[in-house]
């Protein structure tokens, strides 16, 4: 518990950033200069630090509770209770993508909305995808171009080939490991707050420390299945389930935090006046 409160509180000393005041520039005093002295609030900790664990101590406690064909066929399949679980999140993602991209004329640079649009068209394709573009939904029969190609004879692209699958997930990890676990580590360490109301880009374009938890999580949970392969280490319950699934689950929590933690900052910065240096 002493260490969920420690995390905790470096969040707040890393991104309750408090915007500057702007009456040593322009004499400006009263409420406006207050309210930009006033701190952008982040996710609350139920949702950035609770969710993920409770989401991992559910997968791990079917597992042990349940057992390994209990845990398959409600939870691990194709069209199990992780992958639905997967969409939900990254339609949430989505709606908190477009609603920051509306905002985005509040922010220091005109790509930063860019960046927006393609983070939340990723997350489109990564939805759609998991679902087979309905296919999981609706049922119906493979075309025969997908049966031929498709690894799993079903209509979507990612199991035709390692360009559309293994590769962006790859780059999505190490992307995560650097942007949501190294970066905020790094960030702490020296004390690096880029300021909003400065214009600063850095402050949008990074996630804050509400991506941490899940991100650990998301980079972590295939370690055991690759020691295996590489080692012969053993993967004893609940480390023997089908760990792909779980580690897309946690890389759509990432992106949905991301989001939404952009989001939520920007729509306070937004009310606030934003950028005025």
């Amino acid at each position: 518990m002493g260490a969920f409160r420690s995390l905790a509180a470096l969040r707040d000393s890393l991104r309750h950033t408090r915007l500057p005041t702007q009456a040593g520039a322009t004499g400006a005093t009263g409420p406006a200069a207050s309210a930009h002295a006033a701190r952008l609030r982040d996710l609350p900790r139920w949702l950035w630090l609770w969710f993920p664990l409770a989401s991992i101590a559910v997968v791990f406690g079917v597992r042990l509770l349940l057992g390994e064909y209990t845990y398959t066929q409600r939870m691990g399949t194709e069209q199990g209770v992780v992958e639905n679980a997967t969409v939900v999140v990254l339609i949430l993602a989505i709606v908190a993508g477009v609603l920051a991209f509306r905002r985005r004329r509040s922010l220091p640079s005109p790509w930063l909305g860019r960046w927006l649009l393609l983070l939340t068209a990723g997350c489109v394709y990564f939805a759609v995808e998991e679902l087979s573009w309905g296919q999981s939904l609706f049922g119906w029969q493979t075309p025969e171009l997908f049966n031929a190609i498709n690894d799993q004879q079903e209509t979507n692209i990612h199991n035709i080939s390692s360009w559309f699958d293994q590769k962006p997930r790859i780059i999505l990890e190490l992307g995560t490991l650097i942007c949501a676990v190294i970066y905020p580590l790094w960030a702490l360490r020296t004390g690096f707050a880029p300021d909003p109301g400065r214009g600063d880009w850095r402050y949008w374009f990074w996630p804050t420390l509400v991506c941490f938890p899940a991100a650990v999580l998301a980079v972590t949970i295939k370690l055991p299945k690759r020691f295996h392969r590489l080692f012969d280490w053993p993967r004893p319950p609940p480390l023997d389930i089908r760990l792909s699934e779980v580690q897309e689950y946690f890389f759509a929590v990432v992106l949905l935090l991301y989001l939404w933690s952009f989001y939520v900052r920007l729509r306070q910065f937004d009310k606030r006046g934003g950028n005025e240096s």
